[in-house]
């Protein structure tokens, strides 16, 4: 296990919390781990919160429920079994299964009334299922205590839900977004009131109104240096406003502003008051989730009340689908709704809404899986903002999903007894029977695939005779998953995912049906994953981590016309994509655009962020202990081809560095580990001295554009060489870790003795540095062959004497290349990226990265909790019991997501339609009018030719006849098939499709295989109009 610190010197497990430090960073965690939580009602929501919160690494959580289990509990809580129930507390029950989620964190069970002694040492209390009386005294009493503490109050109302957060009357937001610092380059500075600052056009500064900023390096208009944060007004993508500064010397050139992290100030209202009017003072009006329904929160605020008031009246909440019951509670809302609109500055409505109340009154009792997934990773997301980091709720939530509720009373829905009796109150057995029968192909079984496959287990899906879900990962469990993917534990490390997922999700619920399988999903395993197995689908959920797998699922489901219900997560963001056959986009008719590349030369000489210093430090490590390597095992393999090559490859300067290295690694492979630390040294002195002074001498500091402009300014920071000095922790961490990385390609035992490596670095000679004639590009634009001038003829020389080399070592052992892998901190992959990232920083007087972020930034980890996973996946577990009566229903049911906790934000609205291929009078690819057969048609259509193994000929002369098309190119896949404009491929009208499908392909047609995908390129067969027409499925057998 690797550890570090918070720099309190608390300890934190690396290996486990990697994904959840790339979001919340390390001062966050350090908080975190020293947290206490008390969490109140174990029924699914709180079973959803205790887990999400456990995974995320409290010091300790504290289980309260003494609520005995029922039956109907094991609908939502994952946790429980038969066997608990009536016999064990909701608390006593999880206790064993929630402690297992992290050995960090110190799980307990806690019984008996809530006090003030109760509440002592915990950081946040967060209660569920109880009665409105009890939330305002446990409100009361954590605002009493000092310093107070935290207060959430969540419940879910069966298609409805609740949150209330109040964290006292002054609350410190250290970091409002949880967003890296932006940061721009100063083109220019105005002197007048407020003062004009304008960026860089090398790209937007990406600042908001009301962000603060500081400067450095700023010449000329010096007072804005190194000063308090200013808040800045923007008025332009490259432009924004500060103070005065008509005081202030004129600015001269240069400059950085970087955004800062201000620490604001919230006040909360107490439970009570929040009855009353739940927006605070200074804060925003209530959340509306879903933009189809304004004024829903309002509604609900009043719902929720008359239920908790008929419960203080009764003691109980209304029972399940009582008319009676519901009906007073619409009146107690209309009474509420009345004595506020009378009570200045409380909320009311001009009339509440029967439909609202009567919903959220019918299925007070109900508690299910999706609603209880959604709200816990939104509760358990809340309690980690006490650390400070991201925005509180402030202060309530209101959300539903009365979409699902059948617009008819089922005449089905008493309960039995069952498990699923809260989702059978709502939706009746006879839903229930359709969701266990469901057919569903899950791809993907990491965090996002346990969650899902716990909510098939909980909702009953696949659990029915006829049920099934098929799960495909390929991936083995490591320990960096265990911080949020829930289903396994320390014990399955190396183990498939899908095969441990399964196994664990059965035993929450032995009825689900699961076949777990290692196979990647895509072009070369369609004889598994054939049509029959398509065909069969009723849906598909995709929990994948890549664009391209992504993309390939979806375009299954197109061509099958199938759902798909698609979702990401990016730390506390997270989107939900419904994809509905005809009805909606599918996933690959909108895409994100693609990342931006750093420009070559910036990496290579111009570097001005720490994400291009990190960036080069990657590529460093793959070209000395990755390629080198390998390039010598090529050489090794045959000598006489390798060095043919050589001379029509790069430049003169990089064929004598790669012939270098060749023969530096074959020289030195015998040698000692001293030998290593020399080759460290050199490197050390090369990169970060050497090639700094050469760009110097080339460039020179006063070195002017051919515009007579200064060429370093801007972008282009003028660097500095630094001197080695084994003194010096960085320099000696480059050392240490370039060392020990040569030694193990070249099979030499490593050496972790920093004073050894020290003292061997001190003995190394450093020859001083003598500039050559050295021609570097200066943008991506020149088109300058980079390098020295007189290393042509070096290279040519060195080639020859590699000749000879080659022939004596023929029979040599080859080396051993290095793998990178960014989660072993050991073996000094990361590390020497991050010595190298950083002493590049320093060249160029870029603000250095701590390990971790170079770890992230390297390695491409993706920022995950589990908080977000939760909730996404919530969603989506509503839109899956939406799909099983999808024929019954409208697009607009049915909702697309986007989601950031840490704001927190909720976007949702209804999916886009499909989009439509029309035609055009001119299209500027084919430069003339293109013609769409059938006009309108989508993504979903597709012309089926079932004509048989027909010849060519037929085909093209059918697609004339029937659809009106005279065929120009016909392709399948990658392969052309036919070509009109090519005589040579007249012959081939004669040969079956199939015939010529392999000929082309050079592959056999598989047995199970019957149609061709075809695209085609053709004329309006009566104008010669280009044409646009769907994909054709052409059926042979």
């Amino acid at each position: 296990m690797s550890a570090g610190s918070d720099g309190s010197g608390a300890r934190i497990d690396m290996d486990l919390y990697s994904r959840q430090i790339g979001t919340f960073g390390m001062e966050t965690m350090g908080k975190l781990i020293q947290m206490k939580v008390l969490i109140s009602g174990l029924r699914g929501l709180g079973a959803e919160v205790a887990k999400n919160l456990i995974l995320a690494g409290p010091a300790a959580v504290a289980l309260h429920d003494d609520g005995l289990v029922e039956m109907s509990d094991l609908g939502s809580n994952f946790y429980l079994a038969e066997a608990d129930v009536g016999k064990k507390t909701r608390a006593q029950a999880s206790l064993e299964q929630l402690a297992q989620l992290n050995p960090h964190v110190q799980v307990s069970v806690c019984s008996g009334t809530v006090t003030s002694e109760v509440l002592a040492g915990f950081s946040v209390a967060v209660f569920s299922g109880a009665s409105q009386s009890e939330l305002i005294r446990c409100n009361e009493l954590c605002r009493a205590r000092s310093p107070p503490v935290g207060f959430i109050a969540a419940d879910s109302w069966g298609l409805a839900c609740s949150a209330f957060v109040d964290f006292g009357d002054s609350f410190t937001v250290r970091d409002k977004d949880g967003e890296e610092p932006r940061s721009a380059i100063v083109a220019g500075v105005t002197q007048e009131n407020p003062g004009a600052v304008h960026t860089h056009h090398e790209r937007r500064h990406g600042f908001q109104d009301g962000d603060w900023v500081t400067f450095r390096e700023v010449q000329g208009m010096t007072q804005l240096n190194d000063s308090a944060p200013r808040q800045i007004k923007v008025t332009g993508p490259y432009s924004f406003t500060i103070e005065d500064t008509t005081g202030y010397s004129a600015y001269v050139r240069e400059g950085l502003v970087s955004q800062v992290k201000v620490p604001q100030s919230m006040k909360f209202n107490s439970y009570k008051q929040a009855m009353v009017q739940p927006t605070p003072e200074g804060g925003s009006e209530l959340a509306v989730p879903d933009l189809a329904k304004f004024g829903r929160s309002e509604q609900l605020h009043l719902a929720v009340q008359a239920v908790q008031q008929f419960r203080e009246q009764n003691g109980h909440l209304p029972p399940v689908r009582d008319a009676s019951a519901a009906a007073t509670c619409v009146k107690l809302a209309q009474e509420i709704n009345e004595a506020r609109k009378k009570q200045e500055g409380a909320l009311s409505v001009e009339e509440v809404e029967i439909d609202v109340v009567t919903k959220v009154a019918l299925f007070a009792r109900c508690m299910i899986c999706p609603m209880a997934a959604f709200l816990g990773g939104v509760v358990a997301q809340e309690v980690v903002k006490f650390t400070g980091k991201y925005t509180p709720l402030h202060q309530c939530l209101y959300f539903d999903m009365f979409e699902l509720a059948p617009a008819e009373l089922p005449s089905d829905w008493q309960p039995s007894g069952s498990r699923y009796d809260d989702q059978v109150a709502i939706l009746g057995k006879a839903f229930q029977e359709r969701i266990g029968s469901l057919q569903i192909f899950l791809v993907g079984a990491g965090a996002l695939g346990c969650e899902y496959l716990k909510c098939l287990a909980m909702t009953g899906a696949c659990c029915g005779p006829t049920g099934k879900v098929t799960v495909t990962d390929m991936d083995r469990i490591e320990p960096s998953n265990l911080n949020r993917q829930f289903l396994f534990r320390q014990s399955d490390v190396g183990q498939p995912k899908s095969v441990t997922a399964a196994r664990a999700a059965q035993a929450m619920n032995g009825s689900l049906k699961v076949e777990a399988m290692e196979v990647r999903v895509g072009n070369d395993t369609e004889d598994t994953f054939d049509d029959a197995f398509w065909g069969g689908l009723d849906a598909v959920v995709n929990a994948l981590d890549n664009i391209q797998a992504r993309l390939y699922v979806d375009s299954r489901c197109v061509w099958f016309a199938k759902p798909l219900l698609e979702s990401g997560t990016l730390g506390t963001k997270a989107n939900v994509q419904v994809v509905l056959p005809h009805l909606t986009q599918s996933y690959g008719d909108s895409q994100d655009p693609p990342e931006e590349s750093i420009p070559l030369c910036t990496l290579k000489h111009f570097p001005h962020a720490i994400e291009h210093t990190i960036e080069w430090s990657r590529d460093f490590f793959e070209q000395l202990f990755v390629e080198s390597p390998r390039e010598v095992n090529s050489f090794l393999a045959d000598p006489t081809t390798y060095l043919a090559k050589i001379p029509s490859e790069g430049t003169g300067t990089s064929q004598l560095a790669k012939m270098s290295s060749i023969r530096r690694m074959l020289d030195q492979r015998t040698g000692p580990f001293d030998m290593c630390v020399k080759f460290g040294v050199l490197e050390f002195q090369d990169k970060f001295h050497d090639s700094i002074a050469q760009l110097l001498h080339t460039f020179p500091l006063d070195h002017k554009t051919s515009e007579g402009a200064l060429f370093w300014s801007g972008p282009k920071r003028p660097p500095a060489p630094i001197k080695f000095d084994p003194a010096d922790t960085a320099h000696l961490d480059f050392v240490v870790a370039a060392a020990n990385l040569y030694a193990a390609n070249l099979g030499i035992p490593p050496c972790r003795d920093r004073a050894e490596i020290a003292k061997a670095a001190s003995a190394v000679e450093i020859v001083t540095f003598t500039p050559k004639e050295v021609k570097f590009k200066v943008d991506d634009k020149d088109t300058t062959t980079e390098g020295c001038v007189d290393d042509d003829e070096k290279a040519r020389r060195v080639i020859k004497e590699m000749a000879d080399l080659g022939k004596q070592l023929a029979s040599s052992k080859p080396l051993d290349p290095a793998e990178f892998e960014k989660d072993d901190d050991t073996n000094f992959h990361v590390a020497f990226i991050a010595a190298a990232a950083n002493l590049r920083a320093r060249n160029y007087k870029i603000p250095e990265a701590d390990f971790h972020k170079v770890k992230m930034t390297a390695g491409k980890i993706i920022p995950a909790v589990a908080t977000t996973t939760a909730m996404v996946t919530g969603l989506v577990g509503c839109e899956l019991l939406k799909v099983v009566t999808l024929a019954s229903r409208k697009v607009e049911d049915f909702k697309n997501a986007f989601v950031n906790l840490a704001l927190p934000l909720w976007v949702m609205s209804e999916p886009l339609p499909p989009l439509k291929t029309t035609s055009k009078d001119y299209d500027p690819i084919i430069m003339g009018p293109v013609r769409a057969k059938p006009e309108g048609f989508t993504s979903w259509a597709k012309i089926e030719v079932n004509r048989g193994d027909i010849t060519l000929k037929d085909f093209v002369d059918y697609l004339t006849n029937e659809v009106g098309v005279e065929v120009m190119i016909m392709s399948a896949g990658n392969a052309c098939l036919y070509n009109a404009y090519l005589p040579a491929h007249k012959k081939r009208l004669a040969q079956k499709v199939t015939e010529l499908w392999e000929q082309v392909t050079k592959q056999k047609l598989s047995p199970k295989k019957t149609y061709l995908t075809i695209e085609v390129s053709a004329s309006d067969a009566d104008d010669g109009v280009d044409v646009q027409i769907p994909t054709i499925k052409f059926q042979f057998k």
